[in-house]
Parts: structure tokens; sequence; C-alpha cells
């Protein structure tokens, strides 16, 4: 009788309907934290509010602003999808990755030298330019002729070499150079615009031609047509031989025998060179 009562109990335990998982609190709360994830989610990624709509440049001259504007606007948005048909992506603030976008407008405009991005939230980035200033005029032996800045890069071809700035070539590599590429070594453009900067202020004398004829002597032609040659090598200071030359020119050489001037050679240390029509000949 014991075994009937408990086989009895055991099937009727069996079909027992079991709860419904709609009645479990694990399940509410499962769904609740999804419903929030997505909702993040959604947010983040396609909340109109925090979509960039506004590009804010400042400092530029030559790059046009336009179409600085459009590059980040196509360079902002973040793919995140892209299957077959199925394409999606997103324009959020929060995603633009402005180290990536940064060195994406410098390789595209090289005419930007420096750049400040930031956000703006909701819906704006700033941008803050500056562009580069020009050294002078680099032309290969080909007579290719492009603007280089004060670090030797190159940054804007030209047609021909524009009158009244300084013309820089090299004798050493007659390799092209491109747009974005160093076309002189950073202490022969140190070099020149010291020599440039010092003849400018102190004399009026415009710096014409400098030619680099190895890595340590620059020539460099005067608009008064004469040149002066300077040593470049490590141990020998560019500013001491500025320093020779300014007391040159204050004292023994004036402006009137300036215009019988060949050359002045500062690269003996203990002296300079002086070579004019009447010490050099003819």
């Amino acid at each position: 009788m014991s075994y009937r009562k408990k086989h009895v109990k055991n099937k009727i335990g069996r079909i027992t309907p079991k709860k419904s998982i709609f009645t479990k609190l694990w399940f509410w709360l499962a769904l609740l934290f999804i419903a929030v994830v997505l909702s993040a989610f959604y947010f983040v990624l396609f909340y109109p509010g925090i979509q960039v709509k506004n590009i804010i440049v400042s400092g530029n001259e030559k790059v046009k602003t336009q179409e600085l504007q459009s590059f980040v606007f196509s360079n902002a948005r973040t793919g995140l999808i892209n299957f077959w048909k199925i394409n999606i992506s997103s324009e959020s603030i929060i995603l633009v990755d402005l180290d990536r976008l940064a060195k994406e407008i410098l390789e595209k405009f090289p005419l930007i030298e420096k750049l400040k991005i930031d956000k703006n939230f909701p819906q704006t980035i700033t941008l803050g330019v500056i562009e580069r200033k020009p050294l002078g005029v680099f032309c290969d032996a080909e007579n290719r002729c492009s603007l280089i800045d004060q670090n030797g890069i190159i940054f804007e071809s030209l047609s021909a070499a524009p009158e009244n700035i300084t013309i820089v070539r090299q004798a050493m590599n007659n390799d092209q150079v491109f747009t974005g590429e160093e076309a002189i070594a950073k202490n022969m453009t140190d070099a020149i615009y010291k020599i440039q900067k010092s003849l400018k202020d102190n004399f009026q004398i415009d710096l014409k031609e400098a030619l680099i004829t190895s890595p340590v002597r620059l020539n460099i032609k005067t608009g008064e047509n004469w040149q002066i040659y300077f040593d470049l090598n490590a141990d020998y200071d560019i500013n001491s031989q500025l320093i020779k030359l300014n007391l040159l020119l204050n004292g023994e050489i004036s402006q009137d025998s300036r215009k019988n001037l060949r050359y002045i050679d500062l690269r003996p240390k203990d002296r300079a060179i002086i070579c004019d029509n009447s010490a050099c000949g003819g």
C-alpha cells in the first residue's frame, strides 16, 4: 500500500505544471539590463544630438576652409557594418578618434605644419591651423621648384621660381623630392634662416640664393650679387661666423665698397678672406 501511494505521488509531482519564466525575477532583471545596454549603444552611436554637425576652422590662410571641412566630415564618420548591401556608419562625436583624424589631415594637407584639434560637445569639432611659412624656393637639378619651410619640408609645388624669394639649391643629390618630404636637412635650413634674418635685419641685404655644395659647406649669394662662404661643420658654430660677418659689414666693408665686393669667405676660424675687384683682379 505504501508503495502505491509513493508511486502515485511521484506521478502527480511529474505532471505538476512548472512556473512560467515570466514570473521569474531574474528574467525581468536580465531584460532590463539588455534594454539599458541597447539604449546606451543607440545613444552613443545614433542619437542625433551628438552627431558631428559643425566644423570650425581657424588660423588658415592658403588652405581652403570648405575643403578642410569636407575632409573632416567624411573622415569623422565611423564605419560599423559593411557587409554585402548593408552599410551602417555613425557620425557620433564620441567615436571620433582625434589622433587618427589629425594624422590624416596633416597627410592630406602638407601646407599645414601644426594642428590643434578638439571636440566641442555636443556636435562641434574645432581645428586650429598653423600653416607652413616659406623659407625659400627649393629647385632641383631639373629646375623643378617648390616652396620649403624652415624644416626643409616641401609643401607646395611651383611652375616656376618666383622673384624676390631665396632660391635654395643642393649640389649633392639630384633625386626628385615630392610634396611632404624633406628636401633640405634641418641644420642647413636653420643656418639659412639665421643668415637670411641677420642680413635683412642688420643691413637690409636680401638673400638671393643658397647653394649647398657639401654637407658642411654653404654658399650664399646676396641681392647685391656678392657671395658669402660658410662652414657648417658641427664643431664650427654658425653664430660665430655671423658675428664675424656683422663686424666686417659694420666696419671694414662699407656700403659703398660692397658694390665692388666678390665674396667673403668665413670658413677660416681665425680670419675672413675678403675678395673684391681690386684684390682678386679684373
